[in-house]
């Protein structure tokens, strides 16, 4: 019993005296549950929902829609090329309506009115919300402007972002977890190799041997880079060829979005091992960082469905700008000339994270 303490009061002694492992090992789980309560905390729909709303017609039942509307949306009323681009070219909104000419009149004169709802279904959770909140609206409308609630107003969905109306939780899941297992393993990839460089002091033996120390580090990442690489193409071909998962108008596109993906994701590993002093801190830090970044980057859910304060923090993040190409391609069917800025930003953040990871090793070797 006594050699049983002994050797607990020992290892306790080492623990405490890496502090900076301790403090991630239990201050950041507390971090992780509170990030993800945020994320997953819904507000009321009228608040955090948008509704574009384009009145063509500007007649009593238009005006009644839209009074019983905001009830439950937040309703924005706007002509129809800014409603549009809400749901299309700046994607804040997930739906827009339109609201016809003549639709008061029609419904005065008993007339079925068709109402179109722009909609972008890469939001799918949003965009059926908009429509049960435009069923309970409609049916308040009506109970105001026809007693007998004669069911004269239909629904036109129209797709302004794709070909398509309904998206599968595949196309979610996939990119989402396949980006989580790349930076997952590339992160602790690069970590564990630069570790193992430090303690044999190999880094120290190359400044009086041939090899620049930024070719070392070049080839140790490069090597990272191909793997993981190989790594997402293996994940995606899997969710192509079994759940028949869609990759976007152009296999080159996507093969492009790709890499850089991987560049950024590389750089993000690189510059977050370059905060990790010792083997103790790998396993805490990185698994914080991983489920963080992945959490309140849109891979374990949309991005859409989080506080909006927390979606523009989640830009922070590789997974933040990861995920959005993917959608652009996958949900969107976006070609190269709408998410080209996507893969500027992602190579530019690759970069920056480069360029800081190499500064932070360079101080190391000091």
């Amino acid at each position: 019993m006594t050699a049983l303490l002994v050797v607990a009061s020992k290892d306790l002694r080492l623990l405490l005296r890496d502090r900076g492992a301790l403090l991630f090992t239990l201050l950041i789980p507390v971090l992780v549950v509170t990030i993800v309560a945020a994320s997953l905390h819904g507000t009321d729909a009228s608040v955090s929902i948008q509704l574009p709303v384009v009145d063509e017609d500007r007649g009593p039942v238009a005006g009644a829609l839209i009074e019983a509307l905001t009830h439950h949306l937040k309703v924005e009323e706007v002509d129809r090329p800014t409603a549009e681009s809400l749901v299309s070219a700046r994607k804040q909104a997930a739906a827009a309506l339109v609201l016809p000419e003549r639709m008061s009149k029609s419904y005065l004169a008993n007339r079925p009115s068709t109402l179109l709802l722009l909609t972008d279904p890469a939001k799918g959770s949003e965009v059926a919300t908009v429509k049960a909140l435009l069923l309970v609206a409609q049916r308040d409308a009506e109970a105001l402007a026809d007693p007998l609630h004669e069911d004269l107003l239909l629904l036109e969905e129209r797709n302004l972002t794709g070909s398509r109306l309904t998206t599968t939780s595949f196309e979610q899941n996939i990119p989402g977890f396949s980006v989580m297992f790349v930076l997952m393993a590339t992160l602790f990839g690069v970590a564990f190799a630069l570790d193992d460089e430090r303690r044999m002091a190999t880094l120290t033996r190359l400044r009086v041997a041939p090899v620049h120390p930024a070719s070392f580090l070049g080839g140790k990442l490069l090597a990272r880079f191909v793997l993981a690489l190989v790594q997402i193409w293996l994940l995606f071909a899997v969710g192509a060829t079994v759940f028949g998962l869609r990759l976007g108008p152009s296999l080159a596109t996507f093969a492009l979005l790709t890499v850089c993906v991987v560049f950024a994701v590389l750089g993000f590993g690189f510059l977050t091992a370059g905060f990790m002093r010792s083997r103790e801190q790998i396993i805490p830090i990185g698994l914080s960082v991983v489920m963080i970044t992945c959490a309140i980057g849109g891979c374990w859910w949309p991005l859409y469905l989080e506080p909006p304060w927390l979606q523009q923090a989640a830009h922070l993040f590789v997974t933040a700008w990861a995920m959005e190409g993917l959608q652009d391609l996958i949900l969107r069917e976006s070609a190269l000339a709408r998410v080209w800025p996507t893969f500027l930003a992602l190579i530019a953040y690759g970069g920056a994270c480069l360029v800081v990871g190499g500064w932070l090793q360079r101080r190391a070797m000091r």
